[in-house]
């Protein structure tokens, strides 16, 4: 991070409260009709979607990636469908940041931030794309809907011996995880965006997929072994656990090793974990655009011990799938899109 990113960045999360409070202020005087539309709820919806706002924005500076902010921006636009909220309220509400912190913030701050808002502007004055249904382009389809019918029917055990049924009948472990559970752990995801699911129904659905994934563990080690070792962990405190599970388990079924030690771990412990088990790779795991910070945080700390000099260290998730040069930005040797191109990613990067 350049000194001035940082001085930039640190000068709105110092202020992020007052800064939130004032935007929306701004904005309500703007559209004096909010609060008729949406009453008190809604302005302290408004206020914490503000403050989330401030964060993304922070975090895309801190890493010089506008890319981060203007998808926030498409993301929260169709998430905001659901709840009535207009791209045109949206819109008001970045002008109404952009009019604050140029306001409040330095001068020189506020000139290197302002690109970043206007990438997301631009980004909301194009029309607004939904993404088709992630099963579509899945090679088991069929088989996909239904078990995410299942799933949505809350009937987890239809769910496991219809994959135990595809187990025994042949299809590979891959095969399920990549173009069934993956695939379906999308879809949850974006029909939550669209509204169509709770929170509780999303996460049913992950804690069901993780326990027939718990089922499948004994098929895992019927392959040759590279003698190769993954440390797999999500990073500061990610709650996303299940996308680097399926990514630990299909590295398994590639002949590695893996340990996965999942999230909240703490630096210390983990740097000592990737001496003891001797690992060739550490996977990290981030979903939290503003999260991306500590990944690149945990690896200065990883770089910084001499006795992990030879491990290589593999980043995903979803920030990285949207910025696709943020890896480099990070300091991490490679990222993976998704559990396959990872696999093939560790074996490059454990050649060289």
């Amino acid at each position: 991070m350049s000194v001035d990113a940082a001085q930039a960045s640190r000068a709105i999360l110092d202020g992020e409260s007052f800064l939130a409070e004032e935007i929306v202020r701004l904005q309500y005087e703007r559209q004096p009709g909010l609060a008729e539309r949406f009453g008190r709820i809604g302005h302290e919806k408004t206020l914490e979607d503000t403050r989330y706002s401030l964060k993304y924005l922070v975090e895309s500076v801190s890493l010089q990636s506008p890319l981060l902010f203007s998808s926030y921006m498409t993301w929260l636009r169709v998430l905001l469908i659901q709840y009535k909220v207009s791209t045109e309220d949206l819109y008001i509400n970045m002008l109404c940041l952009q009019n604050v912190l140029g306001k409040h913030l330095e001068k020189r701050d506020y000139e290197l931030v302002s690109p970043y808002i206007d990438a997301a502007l631009r980004q909301l004055d194009t029309d607004a794309e939904l993404t088709d249904s992630h099963l579509d382009s899945s090679a088991a389809a069929d088989e996909a809907r239904a078990y995410l019918s299942m799933l949505l029917q809350g009937d987890r055990s239809g769910a496991s011996r219809l994959i135990m049924g595809l187990v025994d009948g042949g299809m590979p472990l891959q095969t399920i995880y990549l173009e069934i559970f993956q695939k379906s752990q999308y879809e949850i995801g974006r029909l939550w965006q669209l509204g169509r699911l709770t929170v509780a129904q999303e996460h049913y659905c992950s804690a069901a997929t993780q326990l027939i994934m718990s089922q499948l563990f004994p098929y895992l080690f019927h392959h040759s072994r590279k003698g190769k070792k993954l440390v797999a962990a999500c990073v500061g405190g990610e709650l996303h656990e299940i996308g680097l599970r399926m990514v630990t388990d299909i590295f398994e079924l590639n002949g590695w090793d893996t340990y996965y030690v999942g999230a909240n771990m703490p630096i210390g412990p983990l740097i000592r974990s990737l001496k003891e088990y001797g690992a060739d790779v550490l996977a990290i795991s981030c979903t939290m655009t503003y999260h991306v910070g500590l990944v690149k945080e945990l690896i200065a700390e990883v770089r910084r011990d001499p006795e992990c000099d030879g491990i290589r260290i593999l980043v995903g998730g979803f920030p990285f799938n949207i910025d696709p040069e943020l890896w480099e930005k990070v300091s991490a040797d490679g990222y993976g899109r998704d559990a396959e191109e990872s696999v093939l990613k560790a074996g490059e990067l454990t050649k060289r």
